[in-house]
């Protein structure tokens, strides 16, 4: 919930927030967490949802929820994590990974940048919600 105040300004309902995240906890969706954790601590973590892709008849990974503790950041650990994330999506034969931000999120443009990921497509979106 800390993420989405954030990074887009929303405040998401506790009970919507929970449940999606119970939904990914117990395999109710194509998704999957990946936390990074120093001293016992989750510092960073990022969620893995899969497109499949007709054009190239394999997976890409969608890189979403991506959030790095405040005192954490600018330490390398959301590099550390998406370089274990891209290596595990090339050994199971994806095609490649994705991710969006906000549009007004220029620090996460650029950490996604120096990451070597380029902007090849604009999303657009129709939202039934609020949030």
């Amino acid at each position: 919930m800390a993420m989405a105040k954030e990074t887009e300004n929303l405040e998401l309902p506790e009970a919507t927030a929970r449940a999606g995240v119970l939904g990914v906890l117990e395999g109710k969706t194509h998704a999957a967490y990946y936390l990074l954790e120093q001293s016992g601590q989750v510092v960073a973590q990022l969620m893995i949802t899969l497109e499949w892709s007709d054009w190239r008849a394999a997976d890409i990974w969608w890189i979403q929820s991506v959030y790095v503790r405040p005192e954490c950041r600018r330490q390398g650990h959301f590099r550390a994590l998406y370089a274990h994330v891209r290596e595990e999506c090339r050994r199971a034969g994806a095609c490649g990974l994705r991710l969006y931000a906000d549009a007004g999120n220029d620090r996460a443009h650029a950490a996604y940048e120096g990451l070597g990921m380029s902007s090849h497509y604009k999303v657009f979106e129709d939202m039934f919600t609020d949030y």
